[in-house]
């Protein structure tokens, strides 16, 4: 497989990744553990606020193919600690910038730990599809035309 290619399977599973970080707050927030660390409202899933998550969760996506691209050992473990990556930048990059401080201490600890915990599902949801689509056999396009039709040049 050509590395444009698994940089493309790698970035569709960061958006997968992505969305299933935001499915695990929307399903932390309704269990009641969200509001016990410090996130009062419910998480946004309309348009507007969904594509941002999912399109930094693809871009995510391309330095997770770098890392893993024709690795074969520890694959997945280094799945489950890629988002440390991801929280990392969170911490001192974004929240920052949100008026949050360095890891988002100025709502409180438990708030730093939501934010790692939310984040957790990423690295081994988007390792686990980006294996299964990149070891998926293609199938024959011959045998799916089933008119056998052909083009005369």
């Amino acid at each position: 497989m050509k590395i444009r290619t698994y940089i493309a399977i790698c970035f569709a599973s960061g958006v997968v990744g992505a969305a299933a970080v935001l499915t695990f707050s929307l399903v932390l927030y309704y269990i009641g553990i969200s509001p016990h660390l410090g996130v009062t409202a419910a998480p946004k899933l309309g348009p507007p606020n969904m594509y941002q998550p999912l399109f930094w969760g693809g871009l995510w996506g391309i330095p997770f193919a770098f890392i893993t691209w024709k690795r074969e050992s520890h694959y997945y473990l280094i799945g489950w600690l890629y988002f440390l990556a991801q929280v990392l930048a969170l911490y001192f990059i974004f929240a920052p910038m949100r008026g949050l401080g360095l890891f988002g201490l100025t709502k409180g600890l438990p708030f730093t730990f939501y934010l790692l915990l939310v984040n957790a599902p990423f690295g081994i949801v988007t390792a686990a599809v980006a294996r299964w689509i990149a070891t998926a056999q293609p199938r024959d396009v011959t045998s799916l035309n089933r008119y056998n039709v052909t083009i005369d040049s």
